[in-house]
């Protein structure tokens, strides 16, 4: 996945963060997600947290391409 906008940003960041291999890597993703939040409305933070739970839920665990 190409990251074009502070939206596309947010949702790997979320994903990274899911999917980290360790603490250490999941707070530095959370941190990245959190400035990159502060230049996002609350519908697309939100709207990026569900498309992310909606990846979890169908089990898909692959790389973001």
């Amino acid at each position: 996945m190409k990251i074009l906008s502070d939206y596309d940003a947010l949702y790997c960041g979320l994903w990274l963060a899911v999917t980290a291999p360790s603490e250490e890597k999941a707070a530095e993703a959370v941190l990245a997600c959190e400035i990159i939040a502060t230049r996002l409305s609350e519908h697309e933070i939100r709207r990026a947290k569900k498309e992310i739970e909606r990846r979890l839920e169908g089990g898909a665990d692959e790389a973001i391409q």
